[in-house]
């Protein structure tokens, strides 16, 4: 499970870089990207507080080879 939300938190906080430029090129205030960023980063916060070892760049990884590989089930 916090190989899911730490895939899902990066996945959101990179669509919230999309939606700020894209928001802020329609002279608009990023409130969607900001929601986006937040729940990203709650997702990652939870992934690596569930999981025992240290959270590390890697793991970003890791949890991408094992998803491929079909070790978690979404």
């Amino acid at each position: 499970m916090s190989d899911i939300l730490i895939l899902c938190g990066t996945a959101l906080m990179a669509l919230s870089v999309i939606l700020a430029i894209a928001s802020l090129a329609r002279t608009e205030p990023p409130r969607g990207a900001a929601i986006a960023f937040v729940c990203g980063l709650a997702a990652l916060f939870a992934g690596a507080w569930m999981d025992p070892t240290p959270f590390r760049v890697q793991d970003l990884g890791l949890a991408w080879q094992r998803l491929m590989d079909g070790q978690i089930r979404l």
